[in-house]
């Protein structure tokens, strides 16, 4: 019910159109609620910030010091470019173009990183 409500009243979902109803996907959904509470305050923040100004400046980070520096500047976002993990931050330590070929968990990793120096400079 409550997410039919948010489907109706969110100017968020306004003209996306479901193949499925809100029941649907209260079915599929397991038992275990998983919070991704910094995705979470992220993904909230972007959307805030693309909704408040006509567009927000962002920079690429390959490094938690990077993405640290970058928000004791002022940015509202920072960018992870694949080609930067492609090139010099795969797991595979090797240099490959931008074509996806290094490991999938390659990003995941390099987001971590950045999040954990985020968090560290946060305490």
């Amino acid at each position: 019910e409550q997410i039919q409500q948010d489907w109706a009243s969110n100017p968020r979902w306004a003209g996306i159109t479901r193949n499925y109803t809100a029941a649907d996907v209260v079915r599929l959904r397991g038992t275990v609620h998983v919070e991704h509470s910094l995705a979470r305050l992220g993904a909230d923040k972007l959307w805030n910030a693309l909704h408040a100004t006509p567009f927000v400046n962002a920079l690429g980070a390959l490094t938690g010091n990077q993405a640290m520096q970058q928000v004791k500047a002022g940015l509202k976002a920072i960018y992870l470019s694949g080609w930067q993990v492609a090139a010099d931050a795969n797991l595979a330590g090797q240099m490959y173009p931008d074509q996806s070929l290094y490991p999938a968990d390659s990003v995941p990793a390099v987001v971590k990183r950045i999040n954990n120096t985020l968090l560290r400079a946060d305490q």
